[in-house]
């Protein structure tokens, strides 16, 4: 049976979307389309529909006299992240305080344990923790108009590209403050603390200009 284009554009647009999101292809990276069709084992045209996806996504670039790149976030795009993410992820934990099952709030818990005797934590360890700690609240919030939103908009994987703005020493307790607040059902407490914990990122990003753009 004969695959067609558009289904080729699709298979592809999730490969590269995935080496996105992995890192395999970096922000601020210029993508070789031949290089990269070559790799998929596929022609440029899917490969072209694929980026276009992507581009309207805000994953990718096309550049004048570049080519198209993988998109790197500004200063402003950030904080406008950060702003969205706050919104809805203050919405996401209340619900999710209010019927989280008990498997759930302990999963929260575990993903932090392993973090809590070390001095010297691997970052890329914690940020994966720290991405399935929050994608964990969001998915299992109740909400699923919520939760296509993040997807749709791409959040989680914007903030992943991101990386970790404060150090995990600093907010590995913050993320267990919340679960304690989410164990005791007490969602105002838990949306404060959250808003708090993702403020604090924020402001450091604002005071330091850390991101150019």
């Amino acid at each position: 049976m004969r695959i067609s284009s558009s289904d080729l554009g699709k298979e592809a647009y999730k490969k590269v979307k995935q080496m996105i999101v992995s890192k395999k292809l970096r922000p601020g990276q210029k993508i070789v389309q031949e290089q990269l069709a070559e790799q998929l084992g596929i022609s440029r045209t899917p490969l072209r529909d694929a980026l276009q996806m992507l581009e309207a996504e805000l994953l990718v670039e096309s550049i004048p006299r570049r080519g198209v790149i993988v998109r790197k976030f500004s200063n402003r795009e950030i904080i406008e992240i950060y702003d969205c993410r706050i919104a809805l992820e203050s919405t996401a934990i209340q619900l999710f305080t209010d019927k989280a099952s008990q498997s759930q709030i302990d999963l929260l818990r575990r993903l932090m344990e392993p973090f809590e005797s070390l001095s010297d934590i691997d970052e890329k360890k914690y940020q994966g923790a720290d991405s399935q700690f929050h994608n964990t609240i969001i998915k299992n919030c109740g909400n699923r108009f919520l939760y296509q939103l993040f997807q749709k908009g791409n959040l989680l994987i914007c903030i992943d590209s991101i990386g970790l703005v404060r150090p995990p020493q600093e907010t590995l307790q913050e993320h267990l403050d919340i679960v304690t607040a989410i164990h005791q059902r007490d969602g105002g407490k838990a949306v404060d603390l959250l808003r708090e914990h993702l403020e604090k990122s924020k402001r450091l990003i604002l005071e330091n200009h850390r991101y150019e753009g």
